[in-house]
């Protein structure tokens, strides 16, 4: 695909990207000056997991294979990067998430901007019910501020406001119960937060500047019809969402649809990478059995020559040994008397 550069950045030329780009994992262009698109985490992370277990293979933590190196666990990695099928027993699936609906305001302009606060839920087969638990801190008395927030949410990405009539306000929470129609299975559902905040001591604090903050939280739980098998494999999306994961079965689950609900999902098979690990030979590096085999293989090889060399060097050193001895003259030494007697005649 075509290389295309950061929109609102006008310092930056984009004169140093290539024309053409490969697709990351994320499905954008590699960038090759951050490093977007560049790493494979799972890979990574796989193969840092290969090579601990090779090299603690009793699990105690201590390396007792020392001898394994990256490219030993690079033959073998791939094979830890495995799908694997989770029953559980339930009929509920549940995702969670929390953020910041933040209001800036430019005094000088009068302009306003909004963080994005979307968000992404996976809607699997059978799911008959939705039910949304929105929490947000409105009002603050330490910075003055208070809003008003609701939270949207549009089934099948359509841009419609699914929930509107369906949330009711329980103290503090929105409580949200949408019925969800088979149009909408295997698709996202999108979650957006809306509203209007004020902070009154902005006007005092920074009058060309300030922001409203309020942070909130989103429970989601579907609820699920297992009249037939269900298996929930998530496609990979590169924004704002997260897996959905196994929640507390309803008060009408019937314990007949144990194992009906299945997840599909990407896992490190380790006994698999075990099994394939093979017992490394590692040379010897010791220098003194280097020498003495060294040694040993000049006297097979030239036993004659070697023989006259090492006669040589004994009786060299025989004949340094009997000139150095032989140049000693023993000659009697004077002793002269410094003892307490002669200090006593002084006296």
């Amino acid at each position: 695909m075509e290389n295309a550069c950061e929109d609102g950045n006008s310092d930056d030329s984009c004169n140093d990207i290539p024309a053409e780009c490969y697709r990351s994992a994320t499905g954008q262009c590699h960038d090759w000056r951050i490093g977007h698109g560049l790493t494979d985490v799972d890979a990574a992370m796989a193969l840092a997991r290969t090579l601990k277990l090779m090299r603690d293979q009793d699990g105690d933590g201590l390396v007792d294979h020392p001898e394994y190196t990256v490219w030993d666990a690079w033959d073998i990695y791939e094979s830890m990067m495995v799908e694997t099928s989770i029953p559980v027993n339930t009929d509920r699936v549940s995702h969670s998430w929390k953020g910041d609906w933040n209001h800036f305001n430019n005094g000088a302009s009068g302009a306003v901007y909004y963080t994005e606060d979307s968000h992404y839920v996976w809607i699997p087969n059978g799911t008959t019910q939705l039910e949304a638990r929105f929490v947000p801190t409105e009002f603050d008395l330490d910075t003055a501020q208070g809003g008003a927030l609701q939270l949207e949410i549009d089934l099948g990405e359509d841009g419609s406001n699914d929930a509107q009539g369906s949330c009711s306000r329980v103290s503090d929470a929105w409580i949200c119960d949408l019925d969800v129609e088979s149009s909408h299975w295997n698709s996202w559902a999108h979650f957006d937060v809306v509203g209007q905040a004020f902070t009154f001591l902005g006007l005092l604090n920074d009058p060309e500047f300030f922001e409203s903050r309020i942070p909130y939280t989103v429970d989601v739980t579907l609820t699920l019809d297992l009249s037939e098998p269900v298996d929930i494999s998530i496609e990979q999306r590169p924004d704002f969402y997260s897996d959905l994961d196994p929640a507390l079965p309803s008060d009408s689950y019937d314990s007949d649809n144990d194992g009906m609900l299945t997840f599909t999902r990407p896992v490190y098979d380790q006994q698999a990478v075990a099994m394939l690990i093979q017992p490394k030979v590692v040379e010897s590096t010791d220098d003194s059995d280097g020498f003495f085999s060294a040694f040993s293989d000049l006297f097979s090889n030239y036993f004659g020559t070697a023989s006259f060399f090492f006669l040589f060097v004994i009786l060299s050193a025989l004949g340094i040994g009997y000139l150095v001895r032989s140049s000693r003259i023993d000659e009697p030494k004077a002793l002269v008397s410094t003892s307490i007697d002669a200090e006593l005649l002084e006296d």
